[in-house]
């Protein structure tokens, strides 16, 4: 790498960014006035409630109650014994629950009396917020009401008032130290901001940077130019990964100040505030400063490599508000209680960063953990910039047809026949499938489990083939409709049997990371699958997603991915998409390799028979293995033995160079 080419080419990205003043208004300026506005405002908001619950007066109203209970509870609420400072009014109504309705009163209270008791009931609207919180108002004052009842009635029988009504009572003896108390309070707020304004401060310049170059036309210049690609994608990316750090570093800045500010107010009007030590934070705030920056690297790249598909400066918001809302709703993790940092969410972005901080402020300081945290952001990172650099090594990506160009969103008189997918049409028919997968399903589920898990699955098959009747296509060059040779089939299990001995491996080492998770996938079968004979439990289970999801993945994505890039690139991202659209971390891998073996023989024998046909095989072979697998012990092991193993390894070693040189063999 010429690092010469590389720092002026860096210097001229952060001069042609910070030339724009909205963006160093956004990035440097708005963090440090965006925290107190918020705290401010905030706590001005929170006192004028405050203030105005404490000065609103209620007015409810009586309906069936004598006059003696009337002026008993009327009594009490306006007096001071139960040290409650409500201001209640009653008001005279013939009517009292029409007048509720029409919110001329907050409330109203009937009562119905037994041998024993006096039940007052409080009728009020949850939608209105003043007879919402007089209600909880009244339920107070009416229980404390009947404390005092109950108290002069044991008094009166010459009983012993504690021994009788509170016999049993508890003491909370909180053990946290105040900095864990107010640690805990911040631990789901302060990595929601972060994260959010990282997103934003790596956005715009990303956008500049990519999008931005092609719509001002300078970037054609730039790859005339006598200098290295690496070089080009290296300056850009640390010249937006630079103002995202500086983005980190003043918003730290700025919630630094407001917990100073915050600190020294409550300090000066409380003595128990001395107790409280805000140095021992500095430790924490460390750790999480050197990790976000960990995770401002990968933003920068991954919002980089967002934009860079886009061809204008809009067009590249469009592109990254999926992403802005994926982060944004992840960060909301934090607030999610018993959701803990392990060594499976540490691998989750995003996730990592919000739990680490969470813990970090709380004092837990798992090391193992921190570094887990830090080396995955920053081994995603490069990922990132390696996807960023293939992006511009190639052309077709970089000035071909964008989201404009996509052909579901043509008039269907101007598409030719026999017109191919593009790629953006294939990534949206697997997020609308996806989606209708989740929500009917999760509908359908309610009431017929085996009809929710299985009808969704049509989804996958049907939108493809109307997407191809929509655009013209040629169905049978789209979705590889050919007749396979023999051979082709043989090379297909015999790949399939090697496969999917290595994906058997593999969940058997990721049960060490998710525990009981084949466990848990099995048993929802079976929940689901109860009463169901194994035959068809066969159909449903293996035949229909061998041909809905091939037609989906191993078709239209397929050969929609096909024509941009080399073969290699097409398997590897339709596999990965394959394992996501299977929502199941702990087997995304093991799935993404089966999906990686049917792309390769569908490819092979140019049919998806073939990776139809091994879908079935391997679906219908988990099938057996949950009906049957109890009467062979070898097959149902969770934690495989090393001689099951050793063949394990043997059987892959042997099928899949095996299927891979039948299914190479040239056709006569």
């Amino acid at each position: 790498m010429n690092y010469k080419q590389l720092r002026t080419l860096y210097k001229k990205e952060i001069m042609d960014v910070l030339r724009d003043k909205k963006t160093v208004f956004t990035m440097i300026v708005l963090p440090i006035i965006l925290y107190p506005i918020l705290f401010l405002v905030g706590a001005q908001i929170m006192t004028m409630i405050n203030k105005q619950q404490e000065e609103q007066t209620y007015h409810i109203a009586y309906d069936g109650v004598s006059d003696e209970r009337r002026q008993e509870l009327n009594d009490w609420i306006a007096g001071d014994e139960d040290d409650f400072d409500y201001i209640i009014e009653e008001v005279e109504s013939n009517h009292p629950k029409q007048d509720l309705e029409d919110e001329n009163i907050d409330a109203y209270i009937t009562v119905a009396e037994t041998e024993e008791q006096v039940i007052y009931e409080i009728h009020y609207l949850f939608s209105v917020t003043n007879s919402s919180n007089v209600s909880d108002m009244l339920k107070d004052e009416i229980d404390a009401f009947a404390r005092k009842k109950a108290e002069e009635n044991a008094e009166a029988a010459g009983l012993n008032v504690t021994k009788m009504l509170y016999p049993v009572t508890t003491k909370m003896v909180n053990l946290s130290s105040g900095e864990s108390a107010v640690g805990s309070i911040l631990g789901g707020i302060i990595p929601f901001l972060l994260i959010t304004s990282i997103l934003l401060g790596s956005m715009y310049p990303a956008i500049d940077a990519t999008a931005g170059e092609k719509e001002r036309g300078t970037l054609e210049t730039l790859l005339t130019l006598p200098i290295g690609n690496m070089e080009l994608i290296m300056s850009k990316f640390l010249s937006v990964a630079t103002l995202a750090v500086v983005s980190v570093f003043m918003n730290v800045v700025s919630m630094g100040f407001v917990a100073g500010y915050l600190y020294a107010t409550i300090s000066s009007f409380s003595e128990a505030a001395n107790e409280f030590h805000i140095e021992s934070f500095i430790p924490a705030i460390l750790i999480s400063v050197v990790c976000i920056m960990a995770f401002a690297l990968l933003m920068s790249a991954v919002v980089m490599c967002v934009c860079a598909f886009a061809k204008s400066f809009k067009e590249a918001n469009n592109y990254v508000t999926p992403l802005t809302l994926v982060v944004m709703l992840t960060g909301y993790i934090g607030l999610i209680p018993n959701v803990e940092l392990d060594s499976a969410t540490a691998l989750i972005p995003v996730v990592n960063i919000c739990l680490l901080m969470k813990n970090l402020l709380v004092f837990k300081y798992n090391f193992d953990l921190i570094l887990l945290v830090l080396l995955s952001n920053i081994i995603y990172a490069f990922i990132a910039i390696w996807f960023l650099s293939k992006i511009y090594n190639s052309e077709s990506i970089l000035f071909g047809e964008s989201m404009s160009g996509m052909k579901l969103f043509e008039r269907r008189k101007n598409l030719k026949k026999g017109t191919l997918p593009s790629i953006q049409d294939g990534m949206l028919i697997l997020v609308v499938a996806l989606l209708l997968l989740a929500y009917v399903g999760g509908i359908m589920s309610l009431k017929q489990p085996v009809v929710g898990a299985i009808v969704p699955q049509l989804f996958l098959g049907l939108l493809p083939i109307l997407a191809c009747v929509y655009i013209k296509g040629d169905a049978k060059k789209i979705f590889s409709l050919n007749v396979p040779h023999g051979k082709d089939i043989v090379g297909a299990v015999c790949l399939l049997l090697g496969a999917g001995s290595v994906s058997q491996l593999m969940l058997n080492l990721l049960e060490m990371w998710f525990p009981n998770s084949s466990q848990g996938v099995n048993e929802q079968f079976s929940v689901l699958l109860k009463d169901v004979p194994f035959v068809p439990a066969v159909l449903l289970i293996a035949l229909v997603p061998a041909v809905c999801e091939e037609l989906m993945f191993r078709g239209y994505l397929f050969t929609a991915f096909r024509q941009k890039m080399n073969i290699t690139k097409a398997i590897l991202i339709v596999s990965v998409l394959f394992g996501i659209s299977h929502l199941s971390l702990s087997r995304f891998l093991p799935t993404a390799l089966i999906g990686t073996s049917l792309a390769y023989a569908a490819y092979k024998a140019d049919s998806i028979v073939v990776s139809a046909l091994m879908h079935f095989l391997n679906n219908a072979f988990s099938t057996f293995i949950l009906y049957y697998g109890n009467q062979f012990p070898i097959l149902n092991e969770e934690h495989s033995g090393l001689p099951l193993v050793i063949g394990m390894v043997a059987v892959a070693g042997f099928f899949i160079p095996l299927g891979i040189r039948i299914l190479n063999i040239q056709k006569k």
